[in-house]
């Protein structure tokens, strides 16, 4: 597993969001020095890592359920000899932090959600609909099959099917689309095929998991962020999330989409805060 650490104090863990994918993977080398995270870093020991089969992280052909990466996230925090920490989950991050906050209460100073829901993929969702008809084809037929019936429009990874809308709201839609094309040039089927599977098996993971039962349990201080705007997670989402953790705040950034985290300094700031009024959380 792929991590960084900067910064003294006390710990705070990003988890981000994302599955893994080509697209993801051909990307990573392109990461460099630390930018938005170095506002946490100026605060605390910052800790950011690459999820299971994510960005640097290596890919592998299990482990992606929940509580596997929940247990992946407490491992870490063994490496690090980190007792205890502040917990960010972004996006597919939150329901890892959800479940993180609940299964190891004693190792959770406060918990943020960010741009994200107890139930990110509901039966009502188009989307969600797409995704099991792709998995059904890979049970019963395999990979080569999914991909050669993969949904229009998806050339590189299944990111596209939430993405464009967010990439128009940003206005940034057209070099998204270039960078997709030139990001293709590179791919052999091969690959694609795999990394196809291996995305499909990432987000079945998420799939049929409403986490609202989970979230009664946390007795963490809990702080709920989201973008008006966001087209991946809609706002309503995240306003539901708050309502089902006790005591949780809720707060929407106007005109602010979706990854507020990274976005949105505003957002560090009161983050930042946040950490600063429960310095010591037992």
């Amino acid at each position: 597993m792929f991590y960084e650490v900067q910064g003294e104090g006390e710990a705070v863990v990003f988890i981000h969001g994302g599955f893994p994918s080509m697209d993801m993977h051909l990307r990573a080398p392109s990461i460099g020095a630390w930018t938005w995270e170095t506002d946490f870093a100026t605060a605390s020991r910052f800790i950011a890592y690459d999820r299971r089969g994510c960005w640097r992280s290596a890919r592998t052909e299990s482990g992606y359920d929940l509580e596997h990466q929940a247990r992946d996230l407490a491992e870490l925090l063994d490496h690090l000899e980190v007792d205890k920490t502040h917990v960010i989950g972004s996006s597919a991050g939150g329901p890892i932090a959800i479940l993180f906050a609940a299964i190891y209460p004693e190792r959770t100073r406060t918990l943020v959600l960010a741009g994200t829901a107890a139930n990110l993929w509901p039966d009502e969702d188009p989307i969600t609909r797409i995704v099991k008809e792709q998995l059904e084809i890979l049970d019963k037929r395999g990979a080569e099959a999914a991909w050669d019936n993969r949904p229009p429009g998806v050339e590189l990874s299944l990111d596209v099917l939430w993405e464009r809308e967010e990439m128009k709201e940003r206005g940034v839609l057209a070099a998204y689309e270039d960078r997709i094309a030139q990001t293709l040039k590179q791919c052999t089927r091969k690959d694609l095929v795999h990394w196809y599977e291996t995305q499909l098996r990432a987000i079945d993971a998420y799939l049929d998991r409403d986490l609202t039962d989970t979230c009664a349990r946390i007795s963490v201080p809990t702080r709920v962020v989201h973008g008006s705007n966001d087209r991946e997670v809609p706002v309503s989402w995240g306003r539901d999330l708050a309502e089902k953790i006790p005591g949780a705040e809720f707060s929407m950034y106007p005109d602010e989409s979706h990854g507020v985290v990274h976005r949105c300094s505003a957002v560090r700031k009161e983050l930042i805060a946040f950490y600063q009024k429960n310095r010591n959380n037992p």
